[in-house]
Parts: C-alpha cells; structure tokens; sequence
C-alpha cells in the first residue's frame, strides 16, 4: 500500500481544487485527524485525498482507503518536518518545470486550455488559486523525492535476493501484459439526412445575408448555438491546432484574414468559419454554429448498419477486412482492411477490454458502442493475435522481476528511514473517528 498510495502523490492531479466542496449553504464538521510536529492534518484533508484517488480510471479500491491514505499523508508530514529541520529546499526552476508539465498534460487530454479553466471554475476555484494550490502540491513531492534519493540513492539487489523475492512473493508476481493484435470497422451514429438538409438550408440563409453585408460578428449573437462565444460575436480566440475538431481547425486554418468558409460539418452540427487574425501557429476566427438534433433513430439506424455488416462477414458474403475497405469510416484503417494495429488490453477503453476478453483469435465481437463528447458510434473488432497474460518467470523476465526486487527493497528501507524520523518528531494520530 505504501507504493500504491506514494503512486497517488505523483498522479497528474488537479489535486485540492478537484477534490471538491460542499456545496452551497453546506458546512463540512472538520476536526484534526493527526498532528506531526507542529503540523495538523484535517478530516477535510483525508476527504479531498480520497476523492483525488477516485478521480483515476477505475480499478479495484483497496479496503479501508481513508485510514491508508492517512497513514501516508502522516509519513509525508514527517518527510517535510525533516526537511525543514535540515533547510532542505528545491529549486525554483524545478517547481515550475513540474507545474507547466502538469498544465500541458492537463490541457492535452483535455483539448484546450479554456477547456481546463472551465474545470478549474466548475471546481470552485479560480485559475490563480489552482496555480497557487498545485505549485505547493509539486513542491511537496520534489522535496520528498529529493530526501528520498538523498537518502537511499541507487538500490542495489544481488541475484539471490532476486531469486528470494521471486520464491517468496510468487503469487503476487504479475503476469505479462496481454498484448493483442486488432482490426475494426466503424459506423458512426449520424443525424437523419433531411434534418442536415433543413440545417443547412438556415446556415445558406445566415451566409447569404453575411455576404449581403451583415455583420459576422451580429450574426453570431443572433443566430449561434454556441452559447459560449455567441455572446462575443462567435469569437473563440486565438489557438493552435489540437484544441478543436479536425474537420473544423482544417477549414480554419486553410482561410485566409477576412475570408469566410464554406459550410463546415462537425459531430456537434454546421458551421461557418471567418479568420480574423493568423500570428505564427495561432489563428483567430469567429465561427456561427447551427446544432443538427441527434435522436435514438440516428443511433439505431447506425447499429443497424454494422450488424447487418457482421451478419454478412459471419455468412461468408464478404471477408473483415473487405468490408472494412468498403464501409468502415475510419478512412486510416479502412485503406488497410481496418488493421489498427497492436494494443496493450489494459489500455484499452474498458468496452473494448470487456468484448475482447469473450473472443477468440481470429474471431469478432459484438457490435460496441463508444461514445465520445458528442459523437456516438459502433464498432466491430477483430482479434488477429494475442499474447501475453501468463505469469512472469525468473528465466523470461529476470529484469522485470529484478526492478520488483529493488522495489520491494527500497520500500523496506525506506520504512525503516520514517520509523526512525517519527520517533524524533511529535506524533498524535487522532483518526478519523476522532469527533470533538
């Protein structure tokens, strides 16, 4: 548990400010759980951690994860009371390295940075003070792994404690990740062909007036679905491609100052695009947005599609891949009969892992559904090769097992280091059922 929850520490984390808070004319009871040195740790601290654990994907909870969390929020108190004591401080450079990364990771995954500030604010919080929470957070961490390599440095193993750790701990020793090869087909869910047609005969309307000489930017308050930047005229500022959808950064970015775009279609409906300014790698364009309803019928007719599809692969009508070459609308795979490749199972969505888990090689699932912001759409796999999934061996995998070894090791060291620091420092573990 040391090292899952230690792990925890060093997750990409929105940390405090995700953690969340009671909500309006709500009051939490706090009270102090522990005190390290001259150091309190709250309820409302062991609260936030746990929320901060179930924020990662799912995985199966350890018994009792509050009182462990505890645990290892104390053992970081002490680390950073140790640290005080000997003056122990990291470099700026280091701490704002760590923090721009967690900002860069966080605004990649999430697709833009305004899409990061809405997190932040839905959280509570203003962007300054998630800065100012995350910077001490990075802080914290780069002190104790600083004291940590200090202190310990390279862990050494022999081969007969490898062999040891190997004898003893065989039944927690895991097995090699499955690793599998796969093709697809994909049928996307899309709106009913006279709803677009109606949908783009009152975007024809707003662009004829435009070029009549209204003004974009009135338009756009007028006629835009995009609540967001209707109010400013359409106006989404300036941003580099990734933030948006393909299809509409492509349209963009082809336009020059001044121009406006034919009609764009997107998963979230039809738009048209003017660019206002270019400045390097940034562009900045107004957009008007017209939303084409989606409705149970679109997903089903989709659905329809793609069993009709695995009805004739499984009669013989046809082979995967040239149906996949034929229909599948993942153009990339579609040109290579929808190989897309080799993938650890882990890493897979979990409807996919689920699907995959119940075929043979050389056999397809059942028609999945994956649904991803606004667009919906179904997939058929085919399992070409697996690999992989039996247990690790001393004579396959003496490297794994040997980073095990150091691991468990350096744990063990690392154990007997806070033992010691604990019995210089003042101690009081309340826990958490400790009410005033």
């Amino acid at each position: 548990m040391r090292s899952l929850t230690r792990h925890i520490w060093l997750l990409l984390g929105l940390a405090m400010v995700l953690a969340g808070r009671p909500a309006h004319g709500q009051q939490l009871l706090d009270y102090v759980v522990a005190v390290v040195d001259n150091e309190i740790i709250l309820y409302s601290d062991v609260v936030e951690a746990v929320k901060m654990y179930r924020m990662q994907p799912p995985e199966q909870e350890p018994e009792d994860l509050p009182n462990q969390l505890l645990d290892d929020m104390i053992d970081t108190r002490v680390v950073l009371a140790y640290a005080r004591r000997d003056s122990v401080r990291v470099p700026v450079e280091r701490i704002n390295g760590a923090v721009q990364e967690i900002i860069d990771q966080y605004t990649e995954r999430l697709g833009s940075e305004e899409a990061l500030e809405q997190l932040v604010t839905n959280s509570g919080m203003t962007m300054r003070d998630w800065n100012r929470l995350l910077r001490r957070q990075k802080e914290e961490e780069l002190l104790r792994q600083m004291l940590e390599e200090d202190r310990f440095g390279e862990v050494r193993v022999t081969g007969l404690e490898v062999t040891q750790y190997y004898e003893n701990h065989y039944d927690s020793i895991p097995s090699n990740p499955v690793k599998l090869d796969l093709s697809h087909i994909m049928i996307s869910a899309r709106p009913d062909p006279q709803i677009v047609a109606a949908m783009n005969a009152r975007i024809d309307e707003i662009r004829r007036r435009i070029a009549d000489g209204e003004d974009f930017g009135d338009m756009a308050r007028r006629y835009s679905e995009d609540l967001n930047s209707a109010p400013n005229g359409g106006d989404l500022g300036f941003f580099t491609r990734g933030t948006f959808m393909t299809d509409f950064e492509d349209a963009a970015f082809a336009l020059e100052p001044g121009e406006i775009s034919p009609t764009v279609q997107t998963d979230v409906g039809l738009h048209i695009i003017k660019l206002e300014e270019r400045k390097d790698d940034q562009i900045r364009v107004r957009h008007i947005l017209v939303q084409v309803s989606k409705t149970d019928e679109d997903d089903h007719r989709a659905l329809e599609t793609i069993s009709m599809l695995r009805q004739r692969i499984l009669d013989g009508d046809e082979s995967f891949s040239e149906a996949a070459g034929k229909y599948s609308e993942d153009l990339v795979s579609a040109s290579d009969g929808g190989h897309i490749g080799e993938f650890m199972l882990n890493q897979l969505l979990p409807q996919y892992q689920a699907a995959l888990d119940t075929i043979s090689v050389n056999q397809m699932t059942e028609p999945i559904k994956v649904v991803d912001q606004s667009a919906t759409s179904y997939h058929i796999m085919r399992l070409n090769d697996r690999a992989g999934g039996d247990k690790l061996t001393l004579d396959d995998h003496f490297q794994e097992i040997t980073y095990l070894a150091k691991q468990a090791k350096w744990n063990r060291e690392r154990e007997r280091w806070l033992q010691d620091l604990r019995r210089e420092l003042y101690i009081d573990e309340r826990g958490l059922d400790a009410m005033p």
